[in-house]
């Protein structure tokens, strides 16, 4: 295993750069802001921030004016987010933060709002400011309606003191989102033991949570110290990245040496998706003339085909996203189709026999839609030079890095009676920019790497077979797979998002 900063040469990539621009704009995504900087942690404290025990914190933590923070690394870990005690970052979001404090404390409730006395579980609160005027307690389920409107904001004045019990939840329903959700609390507040906690609680002195709680949204405390034992807290503005393109470019050959391109959908909606066969467009030296696209079911049945991508869908397609995914030469294929759950492949050959450089392209239309791809793959035949197979993905739709594998299978591909596999296939995975970001021969070689491939339950069959475990920000990637020793065949390049 290699960390290397070479670039990718210019002439690998004609054609699969061209789909990342498509998405440039497609795979915008943009996140409530209230509390101005402060936003960016999941824990704020001010004198101090301690933790005892495995907590996960998906987002940074930080203190200021205070600088002690204790308890990470280990036990405690920080994903998608950074330590900041008494830095400027620190300094600033502690700043905003009482500005926002002060502000939340003056919003106006009106007296039907008034749930003093009242305990919040079993509650359903529909958007507005509540108040208390002393202390609150949650002992069962706590749920926000937002009534099918996303911008909707909850605030709950708490005069005094928060306490939650072990048996205490929250649920979102009908839109609720937990970035507008938030607690003002007077002076402390105390998320019991093994209780599920949504929002954002914006404490005037100090926070504690108890052994087991989980938390999305964010923890401030104003003036004292937020203390945390074995807890996971996700920031609201942290969002899970989606896969949401592949695009593989290879030499396009006859028989089984077609390019074939899988992918999973997975979750509890239909998810509309769009194929690309493309060909003249890429700029290749030897491109394919004339593809052909085909979409099958997982038992290998045809859902449909296409051949010019103006014969079937010209309209839908011109319209889709101003028009951006509509194929720049008429003899290049695309196909639209919204699938259930399920394992799909995508065939690209050309026409009539005839072989050449081709771009497989599949993207996610609906990022909406409660489903997602959780794996894409492509089958070619990996040449050398140019003709070395590239494939090509982009996270978005989400702010987290994610956790994915990357595989460049040959070898086993034998056992599935495919003939002519490369026989030791190489792996590179490259970012946007062309950069090397890691590289492997064979998956065992690097012992942490194995051992990491291995707990993925994805570990090739073959020793001489490529794999690479990484966590990757959102953004567009590529893996190149070449053969060892200028090494030629058919091989399958992989990414699977792992939990």
């Amino acid at each position: 295993m290699n960390n290397r900063t070479k670039s990718l040469p210019l002439g690998l990539v004609p054609g699969l750069f061209l789909a990342f621009g498509v998405l440039a704009t497609f795979a915008a995504h943009a996140g409530a802001q209230s509390l101005g900087s402060a936003e960016n942690f999941a824990v704020l404290g001010a004198s101090t921030v301690t933790n005892t025990g495995a907590s996960v914190i998906s987002g940074s933590v930080g203190v200021s004016p205070g600088s002690a923070i204790t308890g990470f690394f280990p036990p405690g870990i920080i994903i998608n987010g950074a330590l900041h005690a008494a830095d400027a970052t620190a300094t600033q979001a502690h700043a905003d933060f009482a500005t926002a404090y002060t502000d939340f404390a003056g919003l106006a409730s009106p007296p039907a709002n008034n749930l003093s006395g009242l305990d919040l579980g079993g509650m359903t609160l529909t958007p507005g400011v509540y108040r208390y005027n002393t202390s609150a307690t949650s002992g069962g389920i706590l749920t926000f309606d937002a009534q099918n409107n996303p911008k909707a904001r909850f605030v709950i004045q708490i005069g005094t003191t928060l306490i939650t019990t072990s048996s205490s939840s929250v649920a979102l329903i009908n839109g609720a989102d937990a970035r507008n959700i938030y607690f003002q609390v007077g002076t402390s507040a105390t998320l019991g033991s093994g209780s599920s906690f949504i929002g954002n609680i914006l404490a005037g002195a100090s926070i504690t949570t108890v052994s087991g709680t989980n938390l999305t949204g964010q923890l401030l405390a104003l003036t004292g110290a937020v203390t945390l034992d074995t807890n996971h807290v996700t920031s609201p503005g942290l969002t899970p990245a989606q896969l949401l393109n592949i695009s593989t470019r290879a030499n396009v050959q006859t028989g089984d040496n077609v390019t074939i391109a899988g992918f999973i959908v997975t979750g509890n909606a239909p998810k509309k998706v769009i194929v690309r066969g493309l060909g003249p467009s890429t700029g290749l030296t030897q491109a394919l003339t004339d593809p052909v696209l085909e979409l099958h079911a997982m038992n290998g049945s045809l859902i449909t085909s296409n051949d010019n991508w103006k014969d079937t869908q010209q309209t839908e397609i011109q319209n889709l996203q101003n028009g951006i995914f509509a194929p720049s030469n008429d003899l290049e294929s695309a196909i639209i189709a919204t699938l259930a759950p399920s394992e799909y492949t995508a065939i690209l050959r050309g026409k009539n026999g005839t072989t050449g450089g081709g771009l497989a392209e599949m993207y996610d239309l609906d990022l909406t839609s409660d489903s997602q791809l959780v794996n894409i793959s492509t089958r070619g035949f990996v040449q050398t030079g140019n003709d070395v197979m590239i494939g090509g993905f982009i996270f978005g739709n989400g702010t987290t890095s994610e956790r994915v594998i990357i595989r460049a299978i040959g070898p086993s591909l034998a056992s599935y009676g495919v003939a002519n596999v490369l026989a030791d296939p190489m792996l590179t995975l490259h970012d946007s920019n062309g950069a090397i970001l890691l590289s492997d021969d064979n998956w065992q070689d690097d012992p942490s790497q194995a051992s990491a491939i291995a707990s993925s339950g994805k570990a090739p069959q073959n020793s001489l077979e490529s794999a690479i475990v990484t966590t990757l920000p959102p953004g567009a990637y590529t893996a190149v797979v070449t053969g060892k020793n200028r090494g030629m065949g058919v091989a399958l390049v992989e990414v699977y998002r792992l939990p």
